[in-house]
């Protein structure tokens, strides 16, 4: 179902990125909150049985208990980007869920999509600085897009401004080649030189709950700190043509949308291997 408009597409194009408002559904949502959830139970379990917790305190909410706990086990480092500990049904489900394939399928101008496999959730915990990404470009992680489009959707699952942590974009930095790789050797991530960083427009973009931020894997982007009170959760899932899919598309992704179906893998019991 086509759910953006001309205008839209043709700012995604010209810009490198669109904000998209109301966009992700309840049901893609409710799937992100059943992954981020189990995830968490996980975490502070994994904190209760190395004795860095007395209780885990369910009766805390969401939004903020992972952060209580966080400086109760004393701030320990944590993982940042959960990704193979996400893998399972609900995760599957969220990757074709309906209305982030639709808006894929907008922004890459076909229906034969395949869900690239590399993607991201982040529990940005406040006053901390190590999930503090650089201005970066998505294919610097996987150098095969650079000429190839791979669309990433980044969504929360609760409003962000530049206190909580939302999204800088540069805009119209995205129809060249890769930037000169920066390596953040204190907090490990990727990034794009720093020599380049002044040359880079910051554009802010604050979100509510079921919008999206969509970008190409050129765009430079970063995450400001997060200075609020509460966790800022977010996923974000990158999605290709499957008539151009990238290598490291076939290594970790499969295909999420076909009107061929001996192509479409339609249950997560049916996939030939597992995912990323």
């Amino acid at each position: 179902m086509k759910i953006l408009g001309a205008e839209q597409f043709e700012f995604y194009k010209h810009e490198g990125y669109l904000h998209a408002s109301d966009v992700v559904t309840e049901d893609a949502l409710g799937l992100a909150e059943t992954v981020l959830h189990d995830w968490s139970e996980w975490q502070i379990g994994e904190w209760l049985y190395r004795g860095l917790l007395d209780d885990a305190q369910p009766e805390l909410d969401f939004s903020q208990r992972l952060a209580v706990l966080w400086e109760e086990a004393g701030r320990p480092k944590y993982l940042r980007s959960p990704r193979r500990d996400l893998v399972g049904p609900a995760m599957y489900d969220l990757l074709v869920e309906s209305s982030l394939l639709d808006l894929a399928a907008d922004l890459l101008r076909t229906d034969e999509i395949s869900e690239h496999g590399i993607f991201n959730a982040r529990p940005k915990l406040p006053d901390q600085r190590w999930t503090d990404t650089p201005w970066h470009q998505d294919a610097q992680y996987y150098r095969d897009a650079e000429r190839v489009h791979v669309v990433s959707i980044w969504f929360l699952l609760q409003a962000v401004r530049d206190e909580s942590s939302c999204l800088q974009v540069a805009p119209q930095r995205h129809n060249g080649v890769l930037f000169d790789d920066w390596h953040d050797e204190d907090k490990g991530f990727k990034g794009i030189d720093r020599a380049e960083w002044s040359n880079l427009e910051a554009v802010s973009v604050p979100m509510d709950r079921g919008d999206a931020l969509c970008f190409t894997q050129l765009t430079p982007h970063r995450a400001l700190r997060n200075t609020s009170d509460v966790v800022r959760w977010s996923m974000d899932l990158c999605y290709e043509a499957t008539e151009t899919v990238t290598d490291s598309g076939k290594q970790y992704g499969f295909v999420a949308r076909s009107d061929d179906s001996r192509g479409l893998w339609g249950r997560w019991d049916d996939l030939p291997v597992r995912f990323y």
